[in-house]
């Protein structure tokens, strides 16, 4: 037995609470004409990591073999698994847009876009050639389980690794472009509060037999949960405190550029002016 899932009236408030939280970044890019101040590398990465995301939930509710064993969907497949999907691919949506944004004034626009689409060749085209080859049922079970287990072993400890990588490449890029730049400091803001509860959301969202558990934990234990749904929550986790440190950076290193303009001001007269005797 998982835990119970939270209303779906609940879920769309916080779907439009997570699609309003890009709206600040979008935006200013938008104003601005200008992507500096932003990682490509760090908007590539997280749009990589919502891309998993929306994959694995195709694969599980519509091309996994066996999908009545699957842990990661409630059994049978409840609404709220299908809203899940509807939250992934808005996510994924948005960070394609951000990261279109991103190429646009961006002078690796080749190198980025060979960087998404080398991962597209492990996710979503796997996806549709699983959907679409005309094998036996013998075969789609093999080739079923391969997708997975590659996505399990390989793939989700490498995405949650690249987003906490991403949150320092953001903080040297903040070192290097002093605000003010295209950052949304507000955006930054939202999206922490906003990915805060979307990760806790997550915990009731996905299905797991935590019952099982009898209240051991070990590593044993830790390795299934995050192979099934941790690497969600993690990812969400990561995400949220990454904004949430990213601010405090920002901030950090704007209240440092003024008062390092302040103090130029004042000891600039005296530099400027000879002493009168």
């Amino acid at each position: 037995m998982s835990l119970p899932e939270q209303p779906l009236w609940c879920r769309i408030i916080l779907l439009i609470l997570t699609i309003i939280s890009f709206l600040p970044q979008i935006l200013r890019i938008q104003t601005k004409q200008t992507a500096s101040g932003i990682s490509s590398l760090y908007v590539l990465w997280n749009l990589i990591c919502a891309t998993e995301q929306l994959t694995i939930y195709i694969y599980a509710l519509f091309l996994e073999y066996e999908p009545e064993g699957n842990v990661f969907l409630h059994s049978p497949p409840s609404a709220g698994d299908q809203f899940s999907l509807c939250h992934c691919a808005f996510v994924a949506i948005l960070f394609l847009t951000l990261f279109a944004q991103v190429l646009i004034y961006s002078s690796r626009r080749a190198s980025l876009v060979a960087s998404y689409t080398s991962f597209l060749v492990v996710s979503v085209i796997p996806l549709f050639m699983l959907a679409t080859l005309l094998i036996d049922d013998e075969g789609r079970r093999f080739w079923s389980a391969a997708f997975y287990a590659l996505h399990t072993i390989l793939v989700y400890p490498i995405l949650t690794a690249l987003g906490v990588l991403g949150i320092y490449r953001q903080a040297r890029e903040i070192v290097a472009i002093p605000l003010p730049n295209a950052l949304s400091l507000q955006g930054l803001a939202v999206q922490a509060v906003v990915f805060i509860l979307v990760s806790v959301t997550w915990i009731w969202s996905l299905s797991f037999p935590y019952e099982d558990l009898d209240g051991h934990l070990n590593w044993n234990i830790f390795s299934v949960w995050y192979s099934t749904i941790g690497w969600i929550i993690i990812g969400n986790i990561v995400f949220a405190l990454g904004q949430i440190v990213l601010l405090l950076w920002a901030l950090h290193r704007s209240s440092s550029s003024k008062a390092n303009v302040r103090r130029g001001s004042e000891t600039e007269p005296l530099l400027g002016h000879p002493v009168q005797k």
